[in-house]
């Protein structure tokens, strides 16, 4: 990565014969140093990245003249005869904390004179870019914080979505392979908080973290159409998703009070991204009849339209399978398969989907699994799961599965999650906290971490920044609540430090960066809480 120009500041910050940066109602008195006219370093500065220091001599003094730079005593540059100065100082180079740079110039007469700048080194743990508007309209208060494995808190920032850039870095000495938690807490108006935290990140990986803003949505416009041909309890499945997170369009079939609804969700961000089609689909629309039929709409709709029960096809279906193989002796065999179909290629570029299949099956281990697979769609996506067993990717889904020997137990207490892990086939674990019944504040917490090298989890201590979340109570009260963990593996990342550059770095989905990816859990409730997300933005 190329080196931000971090000190290279406007001449209002760096040319101290003139000014110090300070408010424009401020009156602020000229610092005059005979001889040494500029120096582009800001009196306590901090330096986490290597930067370009220059200096500037006056004119009438630089014939004859020599300066000698220092940092603290040590001597970093001599030249002689020059009137700009130009170095470059590294904070590798130099003990974290306070240090003073100094500048003394000697003139053809032997007069000396210095200029000394007090900045502070400190270590660079990472950036973090932002898009425009990633914190909506709704968020109250946005923070990011990085911790030590042990759960200490190393720095916090809070960003508004006015912010472009943030740099988290520590004040002490903090190695290049130490590894550290990055932690994002955003809070709405409600006081709900959803947080994503990941652990086991070291200065160089990823280093630089790229988000991508969240799609986001809410009701917009709503038409109602006449229907033909259903029976009274027939009804239609329709359900379409961008990932991450929002869809572009509900549909509605109110078969008892004769009507079809298609609500269209409008980005609060003002993006255009309009569905090319609405996607609809029953099982002979009662009960769990296998005779699958499907409609595709093209919008707009005319306000006249109808939709006919007669006008659902069987055209392009295929009928497929899946066997599951478990060693497992589960209390419950059912398994579930979900496929979301990709209309086109620029559907599959900006990862909008439609549902195109579910069903759940009560398989035995070794049994298989039948559906439908409509081959009309560009591409396809799936989830399947089965026991604790949970397996996705792009494409269409396979037609054997094995289900991992792994085991997964953990115990929590004292704000840390210990875990007791079997067998090899995973690179991270995940972790998720949500009070199910709780009467207090709403919050949602995934942490990933290195499953490999990591087998307790102290919870990142919460910064002070974060007091509108309601929270902080929480936490040192040991009263937060873990619901659900997993143990990950991706096909085609090898390692945690892979799916750092893989999927963190950009913020990409995991499963258009991998083959797909499979992942056994344990969790407190009755159904499988996740899968658990890598970043949890609303």
């Amino acid at each position: 990565m190329k080196p931000t120009k971090y000190a290279l500041y406007p001449l209002c910050c760096a040319v101290l014969l003139f000014t110090s940066c300070a408010k424009d109602e401020e009156t602020v008195n000229p610092i005059v140093t005979e001889g040494i006219s500029s120096v582009s370093l800001v009196s306590n500065q901090v330096v986490d990245e290597p930067i370009s220091i220059t200096s500037t001599v006056a004119k009438d003094q630089v014939i004859g003249s020599s300066v000698e730079v220092f940092v603290d005593a040590q001597s970093i540059y001599t030249a002689k005869d020059q009137a700009n100065i130009s170095l470059n100082i590294d904070p590798e180079a130099y003990t974290a904390g306070t240090h003073t740079l100094k500048i003394s110039l000697t003139t053809k007469d032997g007069i000396t004179s210095t200029k000394e700048v007090v900045f502070s080194v400190q270590r660079r743990l990472i950036t973090i870019n932002l898009p425009t508007d990633m914190v909506n309209q709704y968020i109250i208060n946005a923070v990011v914080f990085a911790s030590k494995m042990d759960g200490s808190l190393i720095t916090a920032k809070q960003y508004t979505t006015d912010d472009r850039t943030i740099t988290l870095s520590s004040a002490t000495e903090f190695g290049p392979e130490e590894e550290f938690m990055l932690t994002f807490a955003q809070t709405d108006n409600g006081s709900a908080t959803g947080m994503s935290t990941h652990a086991n990140l070291t200065r160089s990986n990823p280093g630089t973290i790229n988000l991508t803003k969240p799609f986001r949505g809410q009701v917009g416009e709503e038409k109602t159409y006449a229907i033909a041909n259903f029976n009274s309890d027939d009804y239609i499945t329709s359900h379409n998703i961008n990932e991450p997170y929002n869809s572009d369009y509900r549909v509605e079939l109110n078969a008892a009070s004769g009507d079809f609804t298609v609500t269209m969700i409008d980005d609060i961000d003002m993006d255009t991204n309009d569905p090319e089609i609405f996607y609809m689909y029953g099982y002979n629309y009662t009960g769990f009849s296998t005779e699958y039929a499907y409609l595709t709409l093209y919008p707009p709709l005319p306000d006249d339209f109808v939709l006919d029960k007669a006008d659902f096809s069987t055209e392009g279906l295929e009928t497929l399978s899946l066997t599951l193989n478990s060693s497992q002796d589960a209390d419950d065999n059912t398994a579930y398969l979900f496929i979301n179909g990709y209309w086109s290629a620029h559907d599959y570029d900006i990862n909008n989907f439609h549902l195109i299949y579910n069903r759940g099956q009560i398989t035995a281990p070794g049994g298989t699994m039948e559906y439908y697979l409509n081959t009309n769609f560009h591409d396809y996506r799936y989830w399947l799961s089965y026991q604790n067993y949970y397996a996705a990717g792009i494409g269409a889904p396979k037609t054997t599965y094995e289900i991992p020997s792994n085991t997964l137990d953990f115990t929590y207490a004292n704000n840390t999650i210990d875990f007791a892990v079997t067998g090899t086939d995973h690179i991270l674990g995940r972790i998720r906290l949500y009070d199910l019944n709780g009467a207090g504040p709403v919050y949602v917490w995934d942490i990933t971490f290195d499953s490999k090298t990591t087998q307790s989890i102290n919870l990142p201590q919460l910064p002070d920044e974060m007091e509108p979340s309601k929270l902080l109570g929480l936490y040192a009260n040991n009263e937060l609540k873990v619901s659900s963990t997993e143990l990950v593996s991706y096909e085609g990342i090898l390692d945690y430090g892979e799916y750092l550059q893989k999927v963190i770095k950009d913020h990409k989905d995991p499963l258009k960066v991998s083959g797909g990816q499979e992942l056994i859990y344990k969790g407190t409730g009755t159904y499988h809480d996740g899968p658990i997300n890598d970043y949890r933005f609303h």
